[in-house]
């Protein structure tokens, strides 16, 4: 039964570091990117050693890079909207 939370978990947080490498590298951007992309194996360790503490561990750490990932992606993203805005002159 933990088996198949735990391989569920897995897929959900892989797919979230996927999309947020392919959302990255469109953009161009870095450190969502290398996160996403440290995520990955990182789940298939949790995916392949034995349902229990290491598995489980290694998956939420894998689900924090996420988290951090995109928290940075949507950051980054907010400077560039904010240094592409155009001053606004009241001389």
């Amino acid at each position: 039964m933990i088996a198949g939370a735990l391989a569920a978990g897995g897929a959900a947080v892989a797919a979230g570091d996927v999309v947020l490498l392919a959302i990255s590298w469109r953009s161009r951007t870095v450190l969502g990117g290398l996160l996403g992309a440290v995520g990955i194996p990182i789940v298939g360790f949790a995916l392949v050693s034995a349902p229990g503490g290491e598995s489980v561990a290694a998956l939420v750490i894998a689900l924090v890079f996420l988290v951090v990932g995109s928290a940075l992606y949507g950051l980054g993203q907010a400077f560039e909207r904010l240094l592409d805005a155009d001053p606004e002159d009241e001389a």
